[in-house]
């Protein structure tokens, strides 16, 4: 790997971890069409970063270092995802009530409650 594809991959790596911070502030307000623009972002990065990242024969420790982060900032954005969508159901009355045979989660969907502040 060359001293450009490295300057390359670093610089791919940090442009993906602030779209995922991005990402995470468009899920905390629910911002369909950031969310939106950010796969498209997120889409492209890691194209590029796969094709870099299939050109290393054997990663240093910087590339690797640069991947877990990359790693930790993507475990960091599933989770808010994850707790935002079940959040979401639970605001329109599908809560989980188990699963069937083949482990898929089951629903039921209780009379919509309307949650107001005054």
């Amino acid at each position: 790997m060359t001293d450009r594809d490295l300057d390359e991959l670093r610089r791919l790596g940090e442009e993906l971890r602030i779209v995922f911070t991005d990402e995470r502030r468009a899920i905390t307000t629910l911002d369909h069409e950031k969310l939106t623009f950010v796969a498209e972002q997120k889409r492209l990065l890691i194209t590029r970063l796969g094709e870099l990242r299939a050109g290393v024969d054997e990663p240093n420790a910087e590339v690797r270092a640069l991947f877990e982060a990359v790693r930790v900032e993507a475990r960091a954005t599933a989770l808010l995802a994850s707790t935002a969508t079940e959040l979401v159901q639970k605001l329109l009355g599908r809560e989980t009530s188990g699963y069937d045979r083949r482990a898929a989660k089951t629903t039921t969907n209780s009379p919509l409650r309307i949650y107001t502040r005054y």
